[in-house]
């Protein structure tokens, strides 16, 4: 399993609209509402990393009112972490 973070930035207003619409994404564990250079922060699961690249172009990019994002894989965690935002 690949675990990463997207880090979003979004037209001003569309924070909301943006979370939703990402929100409904199978692969999308969560999506939070940030302040600060980036506007929003997806964790998402795939099963390979070529997964996670068709869902970061094809899939989060498309979604209207995304200018920018950026993709961290996740290599090591806690396992014991419940909450891993």
């Amino acid at each position: 399993m690949v675990v990463a973070v997207v880090l979003l930035c979004v037209y001003p207003g569309k924070e909301h609209s943006v979370k939703e619409e990402i929100s409904k994404i199978t692969q999308v564990k969560s999506c939070r509402i940030t302040f600060g250079e980036y506007d929003l922060v997806a964790e998402v699961q795939t099963d390979k990393v070529k997964s996670l690249g068709t869902l970061i172009t094809k899939r989060i990019r498309s979604v209207e009112g995304i200018t920018k994002s950026i993709t961290l894989i996740i290599s090591e965690s806690l396992e014991n972490d419940s909450n891993q935002f």
